[in-house]
């Protein structure tokens, strides 16, 4: 499991090395002094409809809210933190949630004409999925490709699929927003 969440990573940050050659420099240079802005932050929400596999193979349908913080680098480069909350009915969302899932992507995005953003993120998840009777936890590799479609500078309406690995997998397709509040 480390060698694949490493493989990654390492995957990912080659790609981005491809894109432009100094993205190593910078990453080697990066002082949090001096390149800590505010106006590197992003934040985003999204809806998402998805399934998680049982240990028998079964799926179960979950609606999920997923919030999303990130902190932009430079060169398409960002580390981000995702929280989000599923359940199978849409009462229990916030009372009860029927799954929870926290994960940490190190993430790569192109923009075409300031106007639409490609990104795929990598990283690692941790789920927990509960029910009436008993409650357990997994953790595994988590991953998820976008496109935002940018209305003005700064806020971008989101489309994504994610992938959250481990004994009890689950994929979702969601649509929301993420806002730059600097920019990207």
């Amino acid at each position: 499991m480390k060698r694949t969440v490493a493989s990654t990573a390492v995957a990912l940050l080659l790609a981005c090395g491809a894109a432009d050659a100094n993205t190593f420099d910078y990453l080697r240079d990066f002082n949090p002094r001096e390149d800590f802005d505010r106006a590197n932050f992003y934040y985003g929400l999204q809806v998402a409809n998805g399934d998680i596999e049982d240990v028998d193979g079964a799926g179960n349908n979950i609606g999920s809210l997923i919030g999303t913080l990130g902190f932009f680098f430079k060169w398409g480069i960002s580390l981000e933190a995702r929280l989000g909350l599923g359940s199978d009915q849409p009462t229990s969302m916030f009372r009860d949630p029927v799954t929870s899932y926290t994960s940490g992507m190190l993430r790569y995005h192109y923009t075409w004409n300031d106007n639409l953003m490609a990104y795929v993120s990598a990283g690692m998840g941790i789920r927990l999925h509960s029910d009436f009777v008993d409650a357990d936890s997994t953790a595994g590799i988590a991953a998820a490709f976008g496109l935002n479609l940018f209305g003005n500078k700064n806020t971008a309406i989101n489309f994504e699929y994610l992938y959250l690995g481990g004994s009890e997998a689950s994929t979702s397709a969601g649509i929301g927003f993420h806002h730059y509040l600097g920019k990207f």
